[in-house]
């Protein structure tokens, strides 16, 4: 073992104990709390479910306003206002409530928007925000369809808009540090790259068809999406319906295809290059509401590695999700509340590298570097975020081909350059983005 290396474990060794692990911090992320600007960066929220919580990390940063808050559904827009209201009384003074994000963009005194929609509205509101001139913080995945994710990068690049996608693990500081510790080639050869969610194959029971309350504009949520009928656990679990979203491939799955290939790219084994190939299978119950299913698994092929995610029962390395690079000499997991190196053994039962072990609050501050990071692009007009537009889409696409896959019975090999996979018409069909008129896809 090189000096290097073995400084490099004794060091760790301390950081597992709880020290030192705020070096590996990016600058960026620790702009928010340094250095703060004079003039102001006002924001506005669409979507108030999973927005609210990117709203509150943008919020930790004092010289960032909300001005804007919109939502089809009245009744939790209130509340949610009323929430941030009570929490950032300072920065929250003269928000106005919309139930229309076009009229929110008309805004002029808005910098930037944050898009939490679900997944079939990110597209035509992400058009809309990059024409208007704003700033862009895109909840992950960026779009329902990978024609969409296509035609959201070409926007950019026409725009040259600041985006930032809700992939926050690429900010949080257990990613970081884990990425230390691939640069430093302890885990030699890496052959495989596990990603999985552990959660229940339980059906989701059914209900009937109700009358949607008076409080919700149905007809806007569904927007582009296909007319159907108000359902209480279709609108609440809408994740599960291929109208709307793409079941944990789409949800979960890109947060860790994300985080597989920010260190496969430290290991110098993959700068974000298409798969040779995705093959996808999955289990649903057959008495579930879902569309979606409740176990898969995926696989990404390339020539001298895979990647595998898994949407199972049992947690893998004792965790319920995470990411793991497994080689010759050890594996690196790595997930939410920390992270492990896990040696191998010589033959005579020798640990072949010292084991690191970081346990953590869940989560901890990572929405809230990665807001941080997108705030200080809009003050500086820089479009160097954390996680451009180009890093989301990959993400998002590769999960959309592992359920394009799924739904095809087919193995795939996608060609970016033509934007279709190679000889499966069937699957091509799946690219497509289908809006319900009067809506109609964005075009450049």
């Amino acid at each position: 073992m090189s000096t290097d290396r073995r400084d490099f474990l004794k060091n760790s060794a301390f950081m597992a104990a709880g020290l030192g692990l705020s070096s590996f911090v990016s600058d960026q992320a620790k702009l928010g709390q340094q250095n703060l600007p004079s003039d102001r960066v006002n924001l506005g929220l669409i979507g108030v479910g999973m927005g609210y919580r990117d709203l509150i990390g943008a919020l930790s940063i004092p010289w960032v306003h909300c001005i804007a808050m919109c939502d089809v559904n009245r009744e939790r827009l209130e509340q949610q206002a009323v929430q941030v209201k009570t929490k950032f009384p300072d920065q929250t003074s003269n928000i106005q409530l919309y139930d229309d994000f076009r009229k929110l963009l008309e805004n002029k005194e808005i910098d930037g928007v944050i898009i939490a929609t679900p997944d079939h509205w990110h597209t035509y509101i992400y058009a809309e925000a990059m024409k208007a001139g704003k700033a862009i913080y895109v909840e992950k995945p960026v779009a329902n369809s990978i024609e969409e994710c296509n035609l959201m990068m070409d926007l950019q690049k026409k725009y040259k808009g600041i985006v930032t996608t809700g992939l926050w693990q690429t900010s949080q500081r257990y990613f970081l540090g884990a990425n230390e510790i691939l640069k430093t080639g302890v885990l030699g050869d890496v052959y495989k790259v596990q990603l999985w969610l552990s959660q229940s194959t339980d059906p989701r029971p059914s209900t009937t068809d109700s009358q949607a309350p008076a409080t919700l504009n149905y007809n806007m949520w569904l927007g582009p999406a296909p007319e159907r009928p108000f359902n209480t656990s279709r609108f609440r679990g809408w994740r599960g319906f291929w109208d709307y979203g793409g079941g944990q491939q789409t949800d979960w799955g890109a947060h860790w295809i994300d985080s597989a290939y920010d260190g496969l790219k430290i290991l110098g084994l993959c700068n974000r290059e298409y798969p040779d190939a995705v093959y996808s299978t999955a289990y649903k119950h057959p008495e579930t509401f879902n569309e979606t299913p409740s176990c898969q698994t995926t696989i990404f092929q390339y020539k001298k590695f895979h990647i595998e995610w898994a949407q199972q029962v049992a947690h893998l390395y004792n965790r319920n999700q995470g990411v793991a690079w497994i080689g010759s000499k050890a594996t690196l997991v790595c997930n939410r509340e920390g992270y492990e190196l896990i040696p191998e053994k010589n033959k005579d039962g020798s640990n072949m590298v010292e084991p690191i072990r970081f346990d953590g609050p869940f989560e901890d501050g990572g929405v809230d570097a990665h807001t941080a990071n997108w705030c200080n692009c809009i003050r500086n007009k820089s479009i160097q975020t954390n996680s451009p537009i180009e890093k989301g889409a990959f993400a998002s696409i590769l999960a959309h081909i592992g359920n394009i896959s799924y739904r095809s019975e087919s193995r795939l090999v996608y060609d970016h350059m033509e934007r279709k996979f190679i000889n499966n018409p069937v699957a091509d069909k799946y690219i497509k983005a289908k809006y319900r008129s009067p809506w109609v896809l964005p075009k450049l």
